[in-house]
């Protein structure tokens, strides 16, 4: 199976710049399999990136190389975690990736025969974030990246948090393009518990949905998305729209105790 390499960036396609690191790419190494991610990622949209990755990269196989090329002006790195390469900035994107599995190794891409600006302006995705990717999945060791580093940067995001058997509370943190809100309430964290009623701000949606099919059209539901976080909807409407929120807003999950 040949290599595989992703790329996920703020670029847009129409611009030269995720062809050209597609070229080096493959001049680098013969035979790569490139597979676009997205390229819609909000320009800086670090914190929309770390949430992307986290509901992304755990599906593919291991060995496999994410190029991320969002918010590109910090220190560029080489991260082994989950079995996977992510060659990006030191910015945060690794953040939700992070929470959930450890970071085995990572480096800071320092090896000059890495970096192709020969001291012009630096485009990372093109210069450097291809250069290393194409270098690992020749086979290269990620130890000749660079210099080790001991801690990659983290966003200081909210965290959801559990009350014993009575309650969860998070808040939404991003707006997809269906208008629904995402909150940092994860699956995991119910951990048997039934859920009684879950509140965004002081709006009561009501229990939890498994389909938005379980409430009539144009009614609000509350249902763990395929990222495996809670999400407030609407069938068939917005919900930004319709209650006129975003992120940030406090959201509330009541629970009970699932009976022996």
């Amino acid at each position: 199976m040949p290599p595989i390499v992703t790329l996920t960036s703020d670029f847009e396609e129409r611009e030269p710049y995720v062809a050209s690191a597609k070229g080096v790419l493959c001049a680098r190494c013969p035979g790569v399999q490139i597979v676009d991610l997205s390229h819609e990622i909000p320009r800086q949209g670090v914190a929309e990136c770390a949430l992307f990755l986290s509901t992304a990269a755990p599906y593919f196989p291991a060995g496999t190389i994410h190029i991320v090329a969002v918010a590109s002006g910090a220190r560029p790195i080489a991260a082994s975690l989950n079995g996977q390469h992510f060659v990006c900035p030191d910015n945060g994107v690794l953040t939700l990736l992070a929470d959930r599995y450890v970071v085995d190794e990572a480096r800071a891409i320092t090896n000059p025969a890495l970096n192709l600006s020969q001291g012009n302006q630096t485009y990372f995705a093109r210069d450097v974030f291809a250069p290393a990717a194409a270098f690992l999945a020749g086979g290269g060791a990620l130890q000749d990246v660079g210099e080790r580093i001991e801690k990659v940067a983290k966003l200081d995001l909210p965290r959801a948090k559990r009350d014993g058997n009575r309650l969860i509370t998070g808040q939404t943190i991003h707006v997809n393009r269906f208008g629904s809100l995402v909150t940092n309430i994860h699956r995991s964290l119910l951990d048997g518990c039934a859920v009684t009623m879950i509140k965004v701000g002081e709006f009561k949606v009501g229990g939890l949905s498994e389909a938005y099919t379980d409430v009539e059209l144009r009614h609000p539901l509350a249902l763990f998305g395929s990222s495996g976080y809670l999400e407030i909807a609407f069938n068939g409407d917005r919900a930004d729209t319709r209650l006129k929120m975003g992120a940030g807003i406090l959201v509330s999950v009541a629970l009970e105790a699932a009976t022996q």
